[in-house]
């Protein structure tokens, strides 16, 4: 029997890529690409996702609170974890799926694939234990 797998990104279901998972998150609604990218803080602000894109910035600006860039996967694991619980449909879609791949992930960055992966096959406490601390130190409760 051939795996079932499910393509998380702009070539695969759109609802699974952060380009276009739209979530409000401090009163600002947006994909998860634009919250990750804008919060990267560089020498100048990035005017727009793009231009944070693949960049490693000096910090993270989330909500007016800075953090160091060891808090990009807690960030990332965070915005989807806020998706998918808004979108309980779209996990038991997923659980349809042996695997998960993003065919534009690079080795040593965030994955969407991956944050799904831990969601559906591991359960919503696994993608939170990636959060660390970050939810609490944003005043999130979840």
């Amino acid at each position: 029997m051939q795996r079932q797998i499910l393509e998380c990104s702009s070539r695969g279901d759109r609802r699974f890529s952060a380009l276009f998972a739209r979530i409000e998150v401090f009163g600002r609604r947006a994909s998860i690409e634009e919250h990750y990218q804008m919060s990267k803080r560089f020498p100048e602000p990035p005017r727009s996702w793009r231009e944070a894109k693949g960049r490693r910035p000096m910090h993270l600006e989330i909500n007016g609170k800075t953090f160091p860039t060891s808090y990009l996967t807690a960030w990332y694991a965070l915005l989807w974890l806020l998706y998918l619980d808004a979108h309980p449909e779209l996990v038991e879609y997923a659980r349809k799926f042996d695997d998960f791949r993003d065919s534009f992930a690079r080795p040593g960055r965030n994955s969407q694939a991956e944050m799904v992966r831990l969601y559906v096959k591991q359960g919503r406490g696994a993608l939170l234990g990636v959060c660390s601390d970050l939810p609490s130190r944003l005043g999130i409760s979840i």
